[in-house]
């Protein structure tokens, strides 16, 4: 109705400001017929166009909500996706932690065996040694016992004394 008001309006605003008479022309009927078929026109595609309008507003409403959870599901991935980054730095962290703590046991124990391995290192040194001496001892004996075998004209007495002087 407005549309029909409207172009009624702007025909008879141009027709006040001219200067031709309206019976001499056909302009009333052709303004009669335009508007006839603009109300045609309107009454057979208003309901279709209605339609149309509708459904690309509901299709323009789906697509909305379809972005808005697809927005909603971003977010909740985003959320997941840092609750998952927070407890793998807590993972990490404790990860850490236990190699830290598992070095220092591992230096203790490191620690703890060289010095029972430096500690068998010296007692065997001094058996090696103890093991030397007495080898040592063997051979001036025996080399006194040559001596005295040789010269056989000394006592057990003198040889006693010689076994002395020489071990001591």
């Amino acid at each position: 109705m407005r549309l029909f008001l409207l172009i009624f309006g702007a025909f008879s605003s141009v027709f006040a400001s001219m200067d031709v008479q309206l019976a001499d022309t056909d302009f009333l009927e052709r303004a009669i017929n335009f508007i006839i078929f603009v109300a045609i026109l309107w009454f057979l595609v208003a309901k279709k166009a209605k339609a149309f309008f509708a459904a690309r507003r509901n299709k323009i409403a789906e697509r909305l909500l379809e972005v808005q959870e697809k927005l909603k599901q971003a977010k909740k991935n985003k959320e997941q996706a840092l609750r998952k980054l927070e407890e793998a730095k807590e993972v990490a962290a404790e990860i850490i932690a236990n190699a830290k703590r598992e070095a220092y046991m591992i230096a203790q124990k490191m620690e703890e065996q060289s010095s029972v391995d430096i500690e068998n290192m010296i007692k065997n040194t001094e058996n090696l040694m103890e093991i030397e001496r007495k080898k040592m001892e063997k051979e001036v004996v025996s080399e006194i016992l040559e001596e005295v075998f040789k010269e056989s004209k000394i006592n057990a007495a003198e040889y006693v004394k010689i076994l002395e002087k020489k071990v001591v």
